[in-house]
């Protein structure tokens, strides 16, 4: 009876399992109609049985199959081609972006908390103490980050209602704030009202400003080239009644704190006792320091060190308190007298921190006193410093080198440009040169106690900021007149693995366009290298490039005469040997090859700001108010700014403009400017420069010069796929998988209109990848398409693909995961029929 009811009960789960797994099927042909095989973003797991494996009745191994690997869909979205990766953003720049986002919560919460006290002050309501204000430290916080972004003005907007906020509370009588009691005060709290607040934790006193406050601003404001605000925010903190000194003076005290040293640490040390008193450290007086050295006060600065000291007999600067001094307070002291360019004053610095066993210079301190050597111009009738040394005589700047060595101090690369940059202005260039030798020696030196062999001498080891070193050098070379030596350091830096920067090349094409004649050829040559390493041109360089350009283009167009802004045309009958057109236009002019190299080194494929679009511009109207006529180069890069920049309408006025000046398209003018559309998602812009490449025609020949290939096509259709992928919604994505099927469509059909009937039908539907996102366009259409007549043609469509030769056997493993359901299902709606 036992084994009666076990095999009952057997045959019983096999039949319910069946039937489990026929409805998981029904239920995933259901899921697949509302499926887009284009959106990578909704894929889900499901599983998949198909019609010949229930027949077989093979289901339940499919079933398990598809559970025990998971693994298989992590190796498919590894191997997928047709998968555009997420755009790698800095960790810097988002960690940036979350404080930015932080601050403003916090900007927000301390004006909606003195907005509140501030309009139940003038209504005279009393309100209980609650939790409003954020802390101090958040408070301090957010004026970093604003600072940090270089938006000061919201960080002394947000300084001025911590004050406010501190001032309204105080002010306030205890008849209208602080007469409740606390426990109604902690059930009163604002973050009810801010559901999305998770680190701001709100607290009952105001944000008054502290030490910390002021020491923000003020490195801030130091930062940002503002050390005059940095002084007014002292004196302002001097005036706090809550500062040290005026604490003192106010309250009466059982010491005398007058005079001595040893009562006044005692009466600081009392002062510490208290709360809310603001007595500068050592690192505020280095940024007190520091702002009287960004503007070359460097008496001021050695008074703040007089002052931390508690020397007697010496000028003192008064406010700051004894504190013992950093290394970065004697560098700061040094900063400053070389900004000042005193040289004598900054050797000083060495005695000083010679009388401190603990402090000792550091490599900074040596550079910075070698970058004072020579600094100062002085006028006749002002006495000299001996400790200077003279107008053109850099032997101090090797003497601290030598110094520095003796004292196992290693130079790095910055104390080298410092040592090149003291030759330079001295018109020095054989010592300049000598410096880099030393340089140069010094890197062989290491490398050979390092043991390292089998490797090229200068290939080993870079110093830190070595390529400041080799500019320098080719400044020096530059100004004194030696060109050919600053193109062949130059070219040597290349060489041993030391990268040119913006500022090398600035200073080279600066040197090389101030030489009579214009070196134009190798100012080409540094601008392709720009081009090539994508480093955009400084304002200064871009100025520059600029007048020489026009230069060369007035020069060249003789009847063009500009004065005061004016440009006037000059006709002469009597001229006879005028050029004609066609020798002109045999030959590209100077100025124009010079403005092309400019607008190419401007357009990089990662530069999308207006600015650069405007820049752009202004240089293309440059050259055609000087008479200089735009060629097929400068037309190319004019319609990649465009493009990358995203506006459409100049680039149709673009394309009207060449088609005014009969200029010829050429594969070039393609190719670049849908590599451009692809990267700023714009089929719009991709389609319009398409139709005007292929429909061009000269006017005197009827037939267009322009001919698409196979691995055109297939960059429009990447132009698609990637604006496909940004967009999520269904009307665009309709619009945008129409595209993809008439661009197939035209191919098969030999479309004339836009220039695809040249093209080979087999070797396009011998692409694999060509023809998956055809399919999955289709598709996707059939299901989402908006009218009946539009999901048929594409069911139509998709069939006819699905029942070609190659989509009859296994997919290889590079095939995404999208495209293996479109075609699972095209073959079942090509099976149904």
């Amino acid at each position: 009876m036992a084994g009666i009811l076990l095999i009952i009960f057997l045959v019983w789960s096999m039949v319910v399992l069946d039937c489990n797994v026929v409805v998981v099927s029904g239920f995933v042909n259901q899921r697949r109609l509302n499926f887009n095989f284009n959106d990578r973003h909704h894929i889900k797991p499901l599983i998949s049985i198909t019609k010949s494996s229930l027949l077989l009745g093979k289901a339940n191994k499919v079933h398990i199959r598809k559970h025990n690997k998971p693994s298989h869909t992590k190796r498919t979205r590894k191997n997928d081609i047709s998968v555009s990766k997420p755009q790698k953003v800095s960790d810097n720049a988002h960690l940036m972006s979350i404080k930015v986002k932080e601050a403003k919560l916090v900007e927000k919460l301390l004006f909606d908390a003195v907005d509140k006290m501030t309009r139940s002050r003038q209504s005279g309501i009393n309100i209980p103490p609650s939790k409003l204000f954020p802390s101090v430290r958040q408070c301090n916080a957010a004026l970093a980050t604003f600072g940090d972004s270089n938006d000061f003005r919201r960080a002394l907007k947000l300084f001025t209602q911590m004050k406010k906020s501190a001032s309204l509370v105080s002010r306030m009588s205890t008849s209208t704030y602080g007469k409740q009691s606390t426990t109604e005060s902690s059930d009163d709290t604002t973050t009810a009202n801010h559901p999305t607040i998770h680190s701001i934790d709100l607290v009952l006193d105001p944000p008054k400003p502290n030490l910390v406050t002021y020491s923000t601003l003020m490195s801030r404001a130091v930062s940002l080239g503002k050390p005059r605000v940095a002084l007014r925010l002292w004196n302002l903190m001097r005036n706090q009644p809550n500062f040290y000194t005026n604490v003192l003076s106010r309250k009466e005290r059982d010491v005398d704190i007058s005079g001595d040293t040893k009562t006044e640490l005692t009466a600081m040390e009392l002062l510490q006792k208290e709360n809310d008193i603001i007595v500068p450290d050592s690192i505020f007086c280095n940024t007190l320091m520091n702002a009287y050295a960004k503007l070359g006060k460097h008496e001021e600065a050695r008074s703040i060190l007089n002052a931390m000291l508690g020397l007697k007999g010496v000028s003192c600067h008064e406010g700051i308190p004894i504190t013992p001094p950093t290394i970065y307070t004697y560098n700061t002291l040094a900063d400053a007298c070389k900004t000042a360019g005193e040289l004598g004053a900054a050797l000083e610095v060495l005695e000083l921190m010679s009388a401190h066993a603990d402090i000792s210079p550091d490599a900074r301190t040596y550079t910075i006193l070698i970058s004072t050597v020579a600094r100062k111009k002085m006028n006749d009738k002002e006495a000299r410093d001996i400790r200077s040394g003279g107008l053109y005589d850099p032997d101090m700047a090797f003497a601290l080198l030598n110094r520095m060595i003796n004292e196992d101090i290693v130079p790095n690369g910055v104390t080298y440009c410092a040592l090149i940059d003291v030759c330079a202005r001295c018109s020095r260039c054989d010592l300049a040169l000598n410096g880099l030798r030393l340089m140069l020696k010094q890197k062989s030196a290491s490398s050979l106690e390092n043991n390292v062999r089998n490797v090229p001498m200068y290939h080993q080891q870079t110093l830190f900021n070595e390529v400041g070193a080799w500019t320098a050098c080719i400044n020096a070379c530059g100004k004194t007149g030696r060109v050919d030596t600053a193109i062949r350091l130059f070219r040597t830096m290349q060489q041993v693995n030391v990268k040119p920067n913006a500022v090398t090349c600035g200073c080279l094409s600066d040197c090389l366009l101030k030489a009579t004649p214009i070196r134009l050829t190798e100012t080409l040559e540094v601008l392709q290298y720009m081009k090539k390493e994508e480093l955009p041109p400084s304002p200064v360089m871009y100025t520059s490039l600029m007048g020489i350009a026009l230069s060369l283009a007035e020069k060249e167009n003789k009847n063009v005469i500009r004065k005061d802004g004016l440009q006037v045309q000059i006709i002469d009958n009597l001229d006879t040997s005028a050029p004609s057109d066609i020798e002109e236009d045999s030959k590209t002019s100077d100025a124009i090859v010079l403005y092309t190299e400019l607008m190419r080194c401007l357009v990089l494929d990662g530069n999308n700001d207006e600015d650069v679009l405007f820049q752009v511009f202004l240089v293309f109207q440059e050259m055609r108010s000087v008479g200089a006529k735009p060629d097929l180069a400068c037309y190319n890069s004019l319609l990649k700014a465009c493009i990358l920049s995203g506006d459409t309408d100049k680039t149709k006025d673009v394309i009207r403009r060449m088609a005014a000046d009969d200029i010829e398209p050429n594969s070039n003018t393609l190719r670049s400017t849908l590599k451009a559309a692809r990267k700023s998602k714009r089929s719009d812009i991709a389609d319009a420069i398409w139709n005007y490449a292929v429909r061009y025609k000269k006017k005197k020949d009827a037939a267009s010069p322009f001919k698409p290939r196979i691995s055109d096509v297939e960059l429009l259709l990447r132009v698609y796929l990637s604006e496909l992928r940004s967009t999520t919604s269904h009307e665009e994505r309709c619009l945008i998988n129409k595209k993809i099927m008439n661009l197939y469509e035209g191919i098969v059909n030999r479309s004339e209109d836009r220039g695809l009937h040249h093209l080979s039908v087999s070797d396009i539907e011998d692409n694999q990848d060509f023809m998956l996102a055809v399919l999955r366009a289709a598709v996707s259409n059939e299901l989402h398409a908006p009218t009946k007549e539009e999901k048929i043609h594409a069911k139509e469509l998709a069939c006819d693909i699905a029942g070609m030769e190659m989509f009859q056997y296994r997919f290889p493993q590079h095939v995404d995961r999208a495209s293996k359901k479109a075609l699972q299902l095209a073959q079942d709606w090509m099976w149904a029929y």
